[in-house]
């Protein structure tokens, strides 16, 4: 007889006390709030900068020539802390990271946290030169837009993509998920012209496709993420009741909190009770209960529908 028990634990509590539980990471951005401008006056470096800054800390683009923001890159002087020259004439230039969000907020527009999905950048079979080439390319992107990524190249990820069970979607997000990132860049030449990339976002909320560049795939994947935490950000907060089956051990019961506290929205997990190899868990999320579904596939948690009661129930499945 199994005795059902009720405790209630933060999601990063669980994860320190639970042993092999298998987190997904989100990723600081370092130097969020500074950049070098290719400009020794230091008025014009300090707006250079602005600009730059803006872009990364809004998570859009179009920060830098907003309206709403133009103030603040007139007035960029002011949010400086430090500037300094370089030895090759240009100007490093960090600004106050609380005054900028503050009047970033009060013109009307959203920050993207600091803490961002690491995405998990899967690079085709080129040559040696092109790989290093394409590789500096991605990293020189994602700086600018302040997106954490993590390279591996197609070769190295078999065996990992192997025990996540194959090459689909699916699969592909889940092998990213083992890796600690939470989303998953994924180029191939193109049919048409193998000189051409191709790109495809897999991510929980998010997705996306674009031919080109390390420039193209990196502002198209950092729009996408971007607007997902911003749609994500101004959803209510709900309390979800879940009821999972299949959990029988250590094992897949660290597994599966880890997959729950770790899907986007999910701000605290409570376990309700254990009993056998169910698992009721109380969650409090933003997004509701479509978006938690669609962020657990890629963990093994098939959806099998709700009871009368409302309680979202899923099934735990181990392995590929």
């Amino acid at each position: 007889m199994h005795r059902a028990r009720e405790f209630s634990l933060s999601w990063w509590l669980l994860t320190l006390l639970l042993s092999g539980a298998s987190a997904v990471n989100a990723a600081p951005v370092p130097s969020l709030y500074a950049a070098v401008a290719a400009d020794a006056d230091p008025l014009r470096a300090a707006q250079m900068a602005m600009r730059e800054v803006l872009v990364r800390l809004v998570g859009s683009r179009e920060a830098a020539d907003d309206p709403a923001l133009a103030a603040i890159v007139d007035d960029a002087k002011r949010y400086v802390q430090l500037e300094r020259s370089t030895t090759r004439g240009a100007t490093q230039v960090i600004f106050d990271g609380a005054a900028l969000r503050s009047a970033v907020t009060t013109a009307g527009r959203s920050i993207w946290g600091p803490d961002r999905p690491l995405v998990w950048v899967v690079l085709p079979t080129l040559s040696s030169a092109a790989s290093e080439e394409l590789r500096a390319q991605l990293n020189a992107a994602a700086q600018v837009r302040g997106l954490p990524i993590a390279l591996v190249s197609a070769d190295s990820t078999a065996p990992v993509l192997a025990d996540a069970g194959g090459t689909g979607s699916s699969a592909l997000l889940t092998a990213a998920r083992r890796a600690g990132a939470e989303a998953a860049l994924i180029s191939q030449p193109s049919p048409s012209d193998p000189q051409t990339l191709q790109w495809t976002l897999l991510a929980a909320g998010a997705e996306g496709h674009w031919v080109g560049g390390a420039a193209v795939a990196i502002d198209g994947a950092t729009d996408a993420l971007a607007r997902a935490a911003r749609e994500l950000d101004s959803a209510p907060a709900t309390d979800i009741d879940c009821r999972i089956d299949g959990v029988a051990d250590l094992a897949s019961f660290t597994e599966v909190l880890g997959a729950v506290g770790a899907a986007p929205g999910v701000s605290e997990v409570t376990v309700r009770s254990v009993a056998a190899d169910r698992l009721t868990l109380h969650l409090t999320s933003r997004g509701g209960s479509a978006a938690l579904t669609h962020a657990l596939v890629a963990d093994h948690l098939q959806a099998v529908g709700s009871s009368a009661e409302g309680t979202l129930q899923y099934r735990y499945h181990a392995g590929p």
